[in-house]
């Protein structure tokens, strides 16, 4: 786990792990507010973006726009990778895509790439996910995984306005029973 703090690169944001970081969504409205947000995430490192929202949400798509931002700092547009993983917001995943996804953010530890999960809040979605992640990825009980989201939340801007993540408790029950299928730990 993170014993040194890093910067939130984005105030609604925390480091579940070393490399992995939850988020909101980190596309906007404005073009330049979203050029901001992408260009904040891409200085912390991140190169690979999971994105949980369903197409048919109504979120401004920046994939595009990101590659644009990974050129304009200076990188490879192929550096960067964007993965959308969609569930139903204020829902759990299948376990099929919760399969998807955790194999995803895995491939991305084990190549050392920084990560972003985010749903549309940042919290139920993704705390769901984070949650499973830190089951099957580093070896926590469901109650460890939740206590280390609620300790990281509580740095999280909108956490004055949302009390929790997981946002619900059939998330939270989610993350506390899911039996994963345990990988050698990473760091």
């Amino acid at each position: 786990m993170n014993t040194t703090p890093t910067p939130r690169p984005l105030p609604n944001s925390y480091w579940a792990t070393p490399l992995l970081l939850a988020s909101e969504y980190p596309g906007a409205k404005e073009e330049a507010n979203a050029a901001h947000r992408l260009d904040a995430l891409l200085a912390a490192g991140i190169r690979d973006f999971y994105d949980l929202t369903e197409a048919t949400e109504p979120l401004q798509p920046y994939e595009a726009l990101l590659r644009d931002r990974a050129v304009h700092l200076g990188l490879a547009a192929e550096s960067v990778r964007f993965r959308r993983f969609p569930i139903s917001d204020v829902s759990v995943p299948t376990p099929k895509r919760l399969a998807e996804v955790l194999a995803a953010l895995s491939d991305s530890a084990a190549a050392g790439r920084r990560a972003v999960v985010h749903c549309w809040g940042g919290v139920g979605r993704t705390g769901t996910v984070v949650g499973c992640h830190l089951r099957h990825q580093h070896g926590l009980s469901g109650d460890e995984a939740l206590v280390r989201i609620a300790e990281e939340w509580k740095g999280v801007e909108k956490s004055r306005r949302v009390s929790r993540s997981p946002e619900t408790d059939e998330q939270a029950e989610f993350v506390r029973s899911y039996q994963p299928e345990m990988p050698a730990p990473i760091a």
